[in-house]
């Protein structure tokens, strides 16, 4: 007996997907539309979009600062030289 794929209701997992595509602007209204269906009852979906709209929030705001490129360097020599001593 074969499983017959709906089309309007998706999975977890290709519900995180659409979620990732529409941070991005990439989603298909169709998409949108089943990720929106998948919200309206799954508790884990909607955890999934607030987790990842937070993050997004967090990445674009300006309090997020980059480690200095010669710091972050001097460290990986560290580890690096760390991992051959041993």
């Amino acid at each position: 007996m074969t499983t017959k794929k709906s089309k309007l209701f998706i999975s977890c997992e290709e519900a995180k997907y659409i979620c990732d595509k529409s941070q991005y602007h990439e989603s298909t209204f169709w998409e949108k539309l089943q990720l929106n269906i998948r919200y309206a009852y799954c508790h884990i979906t909607r955890a999934y979009v607030k987790q990842n709209q937070k993050l997004s929030e967090l990445v674009q705001s300006d309090s997020v600062t980059c480690m200095d490129p010669k710091k972050k360097a001097e460290i990986k020599m560290k580890f690096i030289n760390e991992l051959q001593d041993k």
